[in-house]
């Protein structure tokens, strides 16, 4: 097997509104559109599925707009702060996430002309609700769900709740089938996991290499934004809430922008729309 990847398309299967506090410690209550990404990876196993976004009971669930009004409240934001300015505008307006019409999932693949069933294996990089959404489809595919056993782990605990950003019923059934890692896996030939724990007790980001634009490293929640990157600024929100989750965080950011340094890789935050418009595939997907 070759230690590269073939090509790669880059997803997004909406958005959320979230306070900029949320996704850079010490960051104010101004409200943003942040997107809700995923990658897919044509490999020699098959497509690899880097993250699954927000299913639409989540979207559509009255719960979780009050858990995502409460948490912009704390940060002192003003939920009448509406305006956006890039592509794509939200489709819905008074909601704090909109999402791809009917399955989320099921429209980013098919707009690169997959079907869940196409999928080898799918990544969950940790189990917050706009990043394991797409879990029940996939269980119904059949699909492979690989995650961090520290993640699962926690999740299961007890402890994460719907206002903790974990939403059970995407992931609590016994039809997935569950691939446990335990830190940094090469996944298939050319993607890795790379263990990035802190904002969750099993947070993972992910690298691609491609045989001609070369490393990528999808950071997910690790960092948010392009500013987390630019000025090492951790995220605002580590679930396990201790000094100890934060140096975690501090830790992860530190290496992920040590391996984009010494990889030359592009270093991609997870939830920022301008970054995720400015590196939007080409026809054919990235190669």
């Amino acid at each position: 097997m070759t230690s590269q990847a073939r090509r790669m398309y880059c997803l997004q299967y909406g958005a959320e509104r979230v306070t900029k506090g949320l996704s850079m410690r010490g960051g104010s209550g101004a409200l943003y559109w942040e997107p809700l990404t995923g990658v897919v990876v044509d490999t020699e196993i098959g497509w690899v599925l880097l993250d699954t976004g927000m299913g639409r009971d989540a979207l559509e669930d009255e719960a979780n707009q009050r858990a995502y009004a409460q948490a912009a409240a704390s940060f002192g934001a003003d939920p009448a702060e509406t305006e956006w300015h890039l592509h794509p505008a939200p489709t819905v307006s008074g909601r704090w996430n909109w999402g791809l019409p009917g399955d989320p999932l099921e429209r980013a693949l098919a707009q690169v002309g997959l079907s869940p069933g196409d999928i080898a294996l799918a990544c969950v990089s940790h189990m917050h609700l706009d990043h394991s959404g797409g879990v029940p489809t996939l269980a119904g595919a059949g699909v492979p769900v690989a995650i961090q056993r520290a993640e699962l782990e926690f999740a299961r605990s007890g402890v994460p709740t719907l206002d903790d950003g974990y939403r059970r019923q995407d992931w609590e059934h016994d039809g997935v089938a569950w691939r446990r890692l335990d830190g940094d896996v090469e996944l298939a030939p050319g993607v890795w996991a790379l263990s990035t724990p802190g904002h969750t007790p099993g947070h993972m980001s992910y690298r691609v290499d491609l045989p001609e634009t070369g490393t990528w490293i999808f950071a997910m929640d690790a960092a948010d934004l392009a500013q987390n990157l630019y000025d090492r600024v951790s995220p605002g929100s580590c679930a396990g809430g201790t000094p100890a989750d934060e140096k975690l965080a501090d830790d992860s950011l530190d290496r992920l922008l040590s391996e984009a340094r010494r990889l030359s890789g592009r270093l991609i935050p997870g939830h920022d729309q301008i970054v995720h418009n400015a590196i939007r595939h080409p026809a054919g997907g990235h190669r």
